[in-house]
């Protein structure tokens, strides 16, 4: 029984000795797992980082990274697609990290009659990359080896995001306080008020999920027209909502609201009349008698 057990365990240590493992990644330069990129400038370019790591120096095929247009990579470039780079199998060896760029304008689905800038379009890419690695009982053989592939999300957006819609406009001290519904794939909500000659006009951008904008600095008395617009991860702009109106007010303290109800203040410090000062000097001088007698 001994020699069987000793072949045994010489067969599973040589295909533990031939698994290869390796892996290949696509990264960008802020660690986010996929790209949203604007409408235009259609020259705007953008980096991706790749890196292979093996437990062999064999390597079956070039390291290839392509960009095609869909939701998915295969081992080979196929479809729509467009060439970002090659590596030779030397290169992947030697210089197993690097960078590749392109253009938004280099997108795939650039054909024909679709030109960068495109309008009112939301189209899915990925990049992808791909390497064939070794296989069989030792890890040496590229005719039973398979690919490791890595791939990114990249989304072209021109579509704009649906107008917010206004709530109530409140009047406050120089100021009016807007509220504001925006979409799902609002990133921020862009407020604007002008006065109705169209001049003085305020803006104030806040985050998408803020209910309420408050913009300051207007002059009170003034009719001020408030608009709002969504703009979504790629920088597009959805039409205005409609038109609400508002009127700074200005602050109303309890003696202006006391003397709009017909009463008066008279006398200085020394007086003790009718006034509200006059009232509160009577009550602690109250108070204070009412003590003495009790202490008495």
């Amino acid at each position: 029984m001994r020699l069987p057990l000793i072949v045994l365990t010489t067969l599973c240590a040589s295909t533990a000795l031939g698994q290869t493992t390796a892996q290949i990644s696509l990264t960008l330069p802020n660690n986010a797992t996929s790209l949203r990129v604007p409408r235009e400038p259609c020259d705007r370019t953008q980096t991706v980082n790749y890196a292979y790591a093996s437990s062999t120096t064999v390597v079956c095929s070039d390291l290839k990274i392509w960009l095609v247009q869909g939701s998915s990579c295969s081992d080979e470039p196929t479809g729509t697609f467009k060439l970002l780079k090659t590596l030779s199998q030397n290169d992947v060896v030697n210089q197993p990290t690097g960078t590749v760029t392109f253009n938004i304008g280099e997108l795939p689905g650039f054909t024909g009659a679709v030109t960068c800038p495109a309008n009112d379009r939301e189209d899915t890419y990925r990049v992808c990359a791909s390497i064939k690695l070794p296989g069989g009982s030792f890890g040496t053989e590229c005719g039973s080896g398979s690919f490791q592939r890595d791939d990114l999300e990249v989304v072209y957006d021109a579509k704009p995001p649906s107008a917010p819609t206004l709530g109530d406009v409140t009047a406050l001290d120089s100021a009016l306080s807007v509220s504001v519904t925006a979409p799902d794939d609002a990133e921020f909500i862009r407020v604007t008020v002008t006065r109705e000659d169209g001049t003085d006009g305020k803006t104030v951008e806040k985050p998408g999920d803020l209910k309420t904008v408050r913009v300051e600095g207007l002059k009170n008395g003034v009719k001020y027209t408030v608009v709002a617009r969504a703009v979504d991860e790629a920088s597009n702009e959805s039409a205005p909502s409609a038109a609400k109106e508002g009127t700074p007010e200005p602050t109303r303290g309890f003696l202006d609201r006391y003397d709009e109800a017909g009463g008066e203040e008279m006398g200085g410090c020394g007086a003790a009349g009718g006034g509200v000062a006059g009232s509160l000097v009577l009550a602690v001088l109250g108070f204070w008698l009412s003590s003495r007698r009790n202490r008495s």
